[in-house]
């Protein structure tokens, strides 16, 4: 059978990746990663997690599920062997990639507090709009108040006269009316 990888043995178990992926994060002295951090696993892997499965189908819980005995160590996998056995290229290439990735994480940090700084001085601004908007809003209600005031004050003939619409007659009605 080979070496699997985490698809495959899901497939054979007909169960998700995740579960495989729980499963063997639970046990992690029994079950091995390639260098990539990818599970794998042998024949003798896929055995354990057929008991795994077994007793979890039987009602047990995954924490109470003891796996017996150790774990084997089978020979090295190709992906498994130290860096220093492949080409200094690889290694060089590896070495450069995490370099990239490293200043890409840093690029990134970078742009969302350019971002926040900005939203935040966004923000500092329509508050003091905001506050500029209630004080003008105030001043129309002092005012408006003021002139209540001195309407409430004069003839009530007067104060309905200011009130009432102002009646337009037509031209040609004010010309008529004078003939």
């Amino acid at each position: 059978m080979g070496i699997l990888k985490t698809k495959d043995a899901a497939d054979l178990l007909s169960v998700s990746q995740t579960t495989i992926k729980r499963w063997a994060s639970t046990f992690p002295h029994f079950f091995q990663k390639d260098r990539f951090g990818h599970y794998i696993f042998s024949e003798q892997d896929m055995g354990l997690l057929i008991h795994i499965k077994d007793r979890i189908n039987h009602g047990e819980t995954l924490d109470r599920i003891t796996l017996v005995g150790t774990k084997q160590p089978s020979e090295p996998l190709q992906d498994e062997l130290p860096l220093q056995k492949h080409d200094s290229s690889m290694v060089d290439m590896f070495t450069r990639i995490e370099q990239v990735e490293r200043s890409l994480d840093q690029k990134a940090d970078e742009v969302v507090s350019i971002q926040l700084l900005r939203q935040r001085e966004e923000l500092e601004e329509l508050r003091q709009m905001v506050n500029q908007l209630a004080a003008s809003l105030e001043s129309i209600q002092v005012s408006s108040s003021k002139t209540h005031q001195a309407r409430d004050e004069i003839h009530p003939a007067a104060a309905a006269k200011l009130q009432a619409p102002t009646k337009k007659k037509g031209l040609l009605r004010s010309l008529f009316s004078f003939l």
